[in-house]
């Protein structure tokens, strides 16, 4: 049943959820590469899902910390991390003149070279510093700190699993970060049991190799640092619109001029590709849709293709196309729902919707920004335009200015905390300093830390556009708790103000 087109359990559609497309692409994916999908339920215990896949080829994106150790690169999966700072050097403790630890929220924690642990040689650590990176990572086998080099903002990248011939101990795949510099993968696990010496058996280790500078293949100049961007939207280069020789403006001239947000190239060409390939498939499909219009069916393919694009768009930063396309899924969504016919306009539109991506695909694969800007289809898709989309668009301003926009189960959440005896229901402003650490990546870990102490109700921005990486300088965060005032100010001094980057904060109880 939840895999069937359409089928949604959300009481209202957002931009990436909610339209009940989710599942039927799992499904269809699955199936496509020659997969099943088992479900096994049990009544009042929960539901297992299994994934059978003869091979596993499509592309594995995982959101990474970046981190330089002298001259390598390395990735550590965002939900590994704990924390990013600088440590002064004399907070470092040495136990028996050889090891070393740290003290982070009151607990202790061993200090390891990051580099010496993977490849067996010590960092360069600049003398003349007073302080040094250090990078807090955790696995369901415990957790450590390691000395670093430099943080690089955090990034989707694509993993590469490492063949059989080659097989490093706390690496689990390589990438290819910007400029081509290549990047190693770290596997947490095996991280924190190199470092204890506990969890791997002598076997491990004689049957795994370390790593060694030449596995980093670097030109003969020396490193490239990457100093990789978080994805912007691709907005419309700012000064006034240059005009032809008719004196007209020339707005999609303009438009397609805007820079385009910065990527890796790799991920960029793999989603590329595979954008090009979807394409490629609707005009064939949309063709098909023409000849048989009641076919269903065909209108599902036609919208899971739309939506693999906008996804892809999506997390590349272009959030102008990826809203453009959108749009046109919510077209299909009204037909699947036998609120719209296929006619011939709606034929046209989606016809002329591939042309202008494919255009749009050619001009960003060439260094430049684009937005659709083809006025008579922009006018035919307004006539479609839902007032689902027109709502989400009013939220999306009301979360700019910081208003909570709580859904029915926060709602919920927030009346019975409200109501629960020896309970506060805490508002929290808090305004992030500048800092070399990503700010969707310091909202991420504050929320995350505040769930030890307390429960989470709703928070500007929300979850949903902290992963997407929109977070400005400021967040707000509504959350429930056993604690006092006292307490809790005590909590955001002592551990959110030292350890992520939290500049001022003013927390008030609603009553």
């Amino acid at each position: 049943m939840i895999m069937n087109p359409g089928f949604s359990t959300a009481r209202e559609a957002t931009e990436i959820s909610g339209r009940g497309g989710g599942m039927d692409v799992v499904k269809s994916t699955v199936e496509s590469m020659g997969g099943e999908i088992v479900i096994e339920s049990t009544r009042g215990q929960g539901s297992e899902f299994v994934y059978k896949i003869p091979q596993l080829s499509a592309v594995n994106i995982t959101d990474a910390v970046i981190i330089r150790a002298d001259y390598g690169y390395f990735a550590v999966p965002v939900g590994n991390v704990v924390a990013t700072q600088s440590i002064r050097k004399d907070e470092i403790n040495t136990t028996m003149g050889r090891t070393e630890n740290i003290k982070y929220l009151d607990s202790i924690l061993p200090l390891h070279d990051l580099l010496y642990l993977l490849t067996g040689m010590p960092l360069e650590e600049d003398a003349e510093a007073d302080s040094v990176p250090i990078i807090i990572i955790e696995a369901k086998n415990g957790r450590i700190a390691c000395k670093v080099s430099e943080f690089i903002r955090p990034q989707k990248l694509v993993l590469i699993p490492l063949t059989e011939g080659f097989n490093a101990t706390g690496i689990s795949g390589t990438t290819i970060l910007g400029g081509s510099q290549l990047g190693m993968i770290i596997e947490p696990f095996e991280l924190v049991a190199m470092a204890s010496g506990t969890a791997l058996d002598a076997d491990s280790y004689s049957t795994s190799s370390t790593l060694s500078m030449e596995d980093f293949q670097l030109p003969e100049e020396g490193p490239r640092l990457v100093q990789a961007q978080q994805p912007k939207a691709d907005a419309p280069a700012a000064g006034p619109a240059k005009k032809d020789d008719a004196g007209a403006d020339d707005q999609a001239s303009t438009r397609q001029a805007a820079p385009a947000p910065e990527m890796d190239e790799g991920l960029a060409e793999q989603f590329f590709i595979e954008i090009h390939d979807i394409l490629t498939e609707l005009n064939e499909d949309i063709f098909q849709l023409e000849k048989e219009p009641e076919s269903i069916p065909r209108v599902n393919t036609i919208f899971r293709h739309f939506h693999s694009i906008k996804g892809n768009f999506m997390m590349t930063g272009f959030n102008s196309v990826g809203a453009f396309v959108h749009e046109v899924e919510s077209v299909l969504d009204q037909i699947r729902e036998k609120k719209l016919d296929v006619s011939q306009e709606i034929i046209d539109l989606l016809l002329d919707a591939v042309k202008n991506l494919e255009q749009g695909l050619a001009v960003i694969r060439s260094g430049k920004g684009y937005e659709v800007s083809d006025p008579d289809l922009l006018n035919t898709l307004s006539k479609y335009r839902r007032k689902d989309t027109i709502i989400r668009n009013k939220d999306a301003e009301a979360e700019d200015s910081g208003v909570f926009r709580m859904s029915p189960l926060g709602t919920l959440l927030f009346h019975a905390k409200m109501s629960t005896p020896d309970t506060n229901v805490f508002q929290s402003m808090i305004q992030l300093k500048p800092s070399f650490q990503d700010s969707s990546l310091v909202a991420y870990l504050i929320i995350r830390r505040l769930t030890m102490v307390a429960d989470i109700i709703d928070s500007v921005p929300s979850l949903e556009r902290i992963e997407q990486g929109i977070v400005k300088n400021k967040m707000k965060i509504m959350f429930a708790s056993k604690l006092s005032m006292d307490d809790i100010n005590k909590f955001f001094k002592n551990q959110l103000q030292r350890y992520y980057s939290v500049d001022m904060f003013e927390n008030l109880i609603m009553e």
